[in-house]
């Protein structure tokens, strides 16, 4: 029988394929049970769905709600959506239909709510309003947590997941959103976000509605201690060794991201599982040479759409081991960048794109395997 892999990537991680975040997981119990709001920061596939899971799942006395606006398509959509999801988790099925209908009236006024039934007979929850844009609807769908809550004497937590798609919904509901929650004293909201720039700009500005709303808490790289003794520990469970060498590189290419960390190992492991001597010494080149060309083509396209002075950066940065004297004359003339105040922008510009991140003083690609590519070609 052909042994499994055992790293998990690309999905909400559970159980015991989740890596530790000990430290995140009490703080973030610790704000849920103190209803204290959050806004949740960290690049894409940095873990943060899969820990806001966990926390939700081993948080008993507050009732949690998860909400991704990934692919939301509008603001009608939002307010469906969102409100088909608060019937579900807020109100009690099991009751006969007509109490059901009555309190879905009673909560999601002038909305036109109710309930249909498949050919299996399973109930199901729609607003028959059309166009559902006026900000008194809004306001009424984005208040029912807080009504639930008062009325039934519980304490409520919501996960806008994605959360910097807010914007893109429609330019208002943000400020719809901000009247409506700071008002809420039983309901507390985490917001999750993967666009540094965005994410930045709705809760530090000046002028955003969300300015200093909510508690800054962002997601860091895991413990290389526990990265190591995670994936030993995983070959372990499939009576497979793997070298410390082979251990190190792989967290010194993924720079401890969960994501291309258990990625990468998933690879190693598929070469080892089929008979490739992980003590050769072209072993780690093999391994990783597999990874660069399944990606290749997607990274030509990426590079081919940037001009010459973001291409330039983008090498400097990959290739800098320090580059947190980037506007400096050096670095300027080491890898012919612009001015200062051209600079600036051209930075911007990779920030927005989500192919850089800024980390303290120092920038870095966000994709590991983006970054071997560029300091390849």
């Amino acid at each position: 029988m052909e042994i499994k892999n055992p790293f998990l990537f690309g999905k909400i991680v559970t159980d015991e394929n989740f890596c530790n975040r000990q430290q995140e997981i009490s703080k973030l119990k610790t704000y849920i049970n103190d209803c204290f709001s959050v806004w949740l920061f960290a690049p894409r596939r940095y873990g943060k769905s899969s820990l806001i899971q966990k926390v939700f799942n081993e948080t008993k006395n507050v009732k949690t709600i998860y909400f991704d606006l990934y692919n939301i398509q509008s603001l009608d959509d939002f307010c469906r959506k969102y409100s088909s999801l608060l019937a579900k988790e807020l109100f009690d099925w099991k009751q006969d239909v007509k109490s059901l209908t009555g309190k879905f009236a009673q909560y999601f006024k002038n909305l036109y709510p109710k309930v249909s039934f498949d050919e299996f007979g399973t109930p199901s929850f729609s607003l028959d309003q059309k166009n559902i844009e006026n900000q008194p609807d809004i306001e009424t769908i984005l208040d029912i947590p807080n009504q639930i809550a008062k009325n039934n004497k519980i304490q409520i937590c919501i996960a806008f997941d994605e959360f910097q798609e807010i914007e893109r919904l429609d330019k208002f509901l943000i400020n719809w959103m901000r009247t409506s929650f700071q008002n809420q004293k039983n309901v507390s909201y985490i917001f999750l976000g993967s666009k540094q720039s965005l994410m930045s700009s709705i809760f530090t500005s000046l002028n955003s509605p969300f300015y200093e709303f909510a508690v800054k808490m962002e997601i860091k790289p895991i413990e290389t201690s526990e990265l190591e003794q995670f994936i030993r520990q995983k070959f372990q469970t499939c009576n497979m060794e793997i070298s410390d060498k082979n251990i190190s590189e792989i967290l010194l290419k993924s720079e401890c991201h969960p994501h291309f960390t258990q990625y990468f190992s998933s690879v190693v492991f598929d070469f080892i599982r089929n008979g490739e001597n992980q003590n050769d010494e072209n072993f780690i080149e093999k391994w990783i040479q597999s990874i660069l060309n399944s990606q290749s083509m997607i990274f030509q396209n990426i590079y081919d759409q940037l001009n010459n002075n973001q291409r330039r950066l983008l090498i400097a940065i990959s290739t800098s081991a320090n580059n947190s004297e980037i506007f400096s004359k050096e670095m300027r003339e080491k890898y012919n960048l612009p001015t200062s105040s051209s600079l600036n922008t051209v930075l911007k510009s990779l920030l927005n794109k989500d192919l850089i991140k800024k980390d303290e003083n120092l920038y870095k690609i966000i994709n590991p395997v983006f970054k071997e590519w560029l300091n390849r070609i």
